[in-house]
């Protein structure tokens, strides 16, 4: 597909897909990422390499690495910590059933009666199904008038932390507490849909930002390359980290907190400069809660990690990061189209496979903890209407939970979540982008509405239910 096909699809990964060919797998493959992708990926010996290493003890050259060093942790009661490969709770290994729902901390905000009536109602969704971690954003950047944003920001103006907004944040972590659940609070976003690195480098005096798609004359490859100037911006990094030092004490005690970086933070031309940045900013949030666990909130490998700048094993080898994660996006990185959705999904479910595997043994190389921590299929005929049928969809959840489950015993990986809940609520223009007014549902305000959200009636939701069951043999809940 041409340049504007590939802008037009392309969402929260944002990487351009080059144009198609067909190969002997039978998937439209995005031309030489997908051909570097085949080359990269490891076959199921290699993990089971690494299994083997990882339960003897005995690491070959070409399984495993040293043990990486660690900062050190002062697990709080009822918290999580890490031993070796492994999450723990209480003494007992951990497994991850999880949820992204990234509009929690915006409905919880001060003042927002129905939206915390909202809340509570979907985390008894949510516990009802098995999720024992929700991942949601505690970081969103104002100018509230700026386009396809989360609204309202907790931080309007740079420094300024609007009180309702921070209460949000406080509301939702306590309320998670009390449920007996984790929640992953992501703190800065590589994209513009929170405001993010962008917005932190306008305030630090870099320019006007210059979105990607939907907004008109806009590019990914412009928008990346002045996101990731964010690395080497003193100004704009400063601005981060004062948040931070504001967030993060107001929480340091609660033991349902894992603090995320950012969502999906990428090198592209400053690898050095964003590795240091990892490093650092996962330092300075261990000397704020050392009791909390850290991670980076990175896609891992992506389909072209050359051209994103990232690399899961160097982007997690910080001291200071406790696990890694990754993200999985089929249509988003070109391995089906809309209009062939049904031819393209076996050679699709192939390479979903052989990533999610690669990503298990490079956690052995690696030596910690990885999750899977983003993955959607859109709706059958690639539909946005909420009543759409998701029988690819469903097989595709069924095919994930069931890879996760049976690498969870033997390799370093630790559970799923799936984008993303939307729950009761309904997007009033199916496939339009979100406007101010609309109801926050399962896809940011830059994405069609409706293509990758899980709502309370989908029949998406038994899979979820019985892929958690699954996990719950192994989960400490």
């Amino acid at each position: 597909m041409g340049r504007t096909e590939a802008d037009r699809i392309r969402g929260k990964s944002g990487w351009t897909i080059a144009p198609s060919s067909e190969h002997g797998c039978g998937v439209r493959s995005a031309g030489p990422h997908g051909a570097a992708l085949r080359r990269g990926l490891a076959t199921r010996r290699d993990v089971l390499c690494g299994a083997a290493a990882a339960a003897t003890g005995i690491f070959g050259e070409s399984c495993v690495t040293l043990p990486p060093s660690r900062v050190p942790h002062e697990t709080l009661a009822g918290g999580l910590e890490v031993r070796g490969t492994r999450l723990y709770k209480s003494g007992k290994p951990f497994f991850v059933s999880g949820i992204n729902y990234w509009a929690a901390t915006t409905l919880a905000r001060d003042g927002d009666s129905a939206g915390w009536d909202r809340v509570r109602r979907d985390l008894d969704a949510l516990q009802a199904l098995g999720i024992n971690v929700v991942r949601t954003m505690g970081g969103t950047e104002g100018p509230d008038t700026e386009p396809l944003r989360i609204v309202p920001s907790i931080q309007p103006r740079e420094g300024r932390y609007e009180e309702g907004g921070v209460h949000g944040v406080l509301r939702f972590a306590e309320e998670i507490r009390l449920r007996g659940l984790f929640a992953i609070v992501v703190l800065n976003n590589f994209w513009p849909w929170s405001g993010g690195m962008a917005q932190y480098l306008a305030w630090a005096g870099q320019g006007a930002i210059p979105y990607p798609p939907p907004i008109a004359g806009g590019t990914w490859s412009r928008y990346e390359a002045f996101a990731g100037r964010f690395f080497r911006v003193d100004g704009a990094r400063e601005a981060f980290r004062s948040y931070v030092r504001f967030l993060i004490p107001r929480l340091k005690d609660n033991p349902a907190v894992i603090w995320e970086l950012a969502n999906e933070p990428r090198g592209t031309n400053d690898v050095g400069p964003y590795r240091r940045w990892v490093d650092q900013t996962a330092r300075l949030i261990k000397s704020l809660a050392p009791g909390q666990l850290v991670t980076t909130g990175s896609e891992g490998q992506t389909a072209s990690p050359e051209a994103a700048g990232v690399d899961v094993i160097e982007d997690h080898r910080s001291p200071a990061v406790d696990f890694a994660t990754f993200h999985l996006w089929a249509q988003n990185w070109g391995w089906v189209q809309p209009d062939t959705l049904a031819a393209d999904f076996p050679g699709a479910l192939a390479l979903a496979r052989r990533y999610v595997e690669d990503h298990a043994a490079r956690a052995v190389r690696l030596g910690k903890p990885i999750l899977l921590e983003e993955f959607g299929f859109p709706r059958d005929g690639a539909s946005f209407d909420p009543g759409g049928s998701t029988r690819l969809r469903d097989r595709y959840f069924e095919e994930m939970y069931t890879l996760v489950s049976s690498l969870l015993p033997d390799t370093p990986m630790v559970g799923i979540m799936p984008w993303a809940w939307a729950g009761d609520a309904r997007p009033p223009r199916p496939g339009d982008f979100w406007r101010p007014g609309d109801p926050l549902s399962g896809d940011p305000p830059h994405e069609p509405q409706g293509w990758y959200g899980v709502y309370a009636g989908d029949s998406t939701v038994a899979v979820i239910r019985q892929g958690s069951a699954r996990i719950a043999a192994f989960a400490v809940t």
